[in-house]
């Protein structure tokens, strides 16, 4: 579970309300349906007609990732990588065939496959650096989804006001509806900055950083299985695959 996402999203909206609400304002005046269907139908239509289909059954997706984490743990991965290789340097690569059937990574898996059927190890890190170039390039187009939703939502928020504006215009001659309809009308500008910078943007951006994190992971994959190839030692390989995690802390800390 991504505890960033899971606490981060009520804990927003809790501080945006009761801020609302120490001003003296009420959660029902800011409740509307048809501001909701305006901002939410207007702006996903309009991220859906920018985006290919099967980006958008990706971002789907990857809607959950956000909030259940992506699983991938790199400590775990440099102890099983200098595992296999301190069985290799001692049996051969052909003894990883055995515990290849344990592994539940599919590229670890594969990479295994590729190294054990004897192919060179600037062969199985080109296959494995394009398999995961597409897959990285898949999901950052899917996690553009949400950055756009997040993009379109304010200004279908303010056409959501203007509409609501209109409505109120055409009924000038009544006066006493007029404040009241003015409100509602702006309901859909808080619905679509609401949306946009409490949920959607930090999204995105959330599924951005995962998806690095990820290519972090195939990259200690690649490292790796081609250093037990070239028959390295598994204090070296440690060494090596710790270096990449440490360049992740890095980047993270200055991002």
């Amino acid at each position: 579970m991504e505890l960033g996402s899971v606490i981060g999203l009520p804990l927003g909206i809790a501080f945006v309300l009761g801020g609302m609400i120490l001003e003296g304002g009420h959660i029902q005046s800011i409740l509307g349906l048809a501001a909701f269907i305006i901002v939410i139908g207007g702006a996903l239509g309009a991220a859906m007609l920018e985006t290919p289909f099967p980006n958008i059954i990706g971002a789907m997706k990857l809607g959950v990732m956000c909030f259940k984490g992506n699983h991938h743990h790199h400590e775990e991965l440099v102890e099983q990588i200098v595992k296999l290789a301190g069985i290799a340097r001692k049996d051969g690569l052909l003894a990883l065939e055995k515990e290849r059937e344990n592994i539940h990574d599919p590229l670890l898996k594969d990479a295994l496959k590729f190294a054990i059927d004897g192919l060179e190890p600037t062969l199985v890190s080109s296959i494995l650096e394009s398999r995961t170039a597409y897959r990285t390039h898949e999901a950052m187009a899917s996690a553009k989804f949400w950055a756009s939703f997040a993009g379109y939502c304010p200004t279908v928020g303010i056409l959501g006001a203007v509409l609501g504006l209109i409505h109120v215009m055409e009924n000038l001659d009544n006066p006493a509806a007029i404040g009241p309809g003015i409100a509602t009308a702006f309901i859909a500008t808080v619905y679509g900055v609401g949306f946009s910078n409490l949920l959607f943007m930090p999204m995105g951006n959330k599924l951005k950083a995962l998806i690095a994190h990820d290519d972090q992971y195939y990259e200690m994959v690649i490292v790796g299985v081609r250093d037990i190839q070239q028959g390295t030692s598994p204090a070296v390989i440690a060494s090596h695959l710790m270096a990449i995690v440490d360049q992740e802390a890095k980047e993270e800390a200055a991002a």
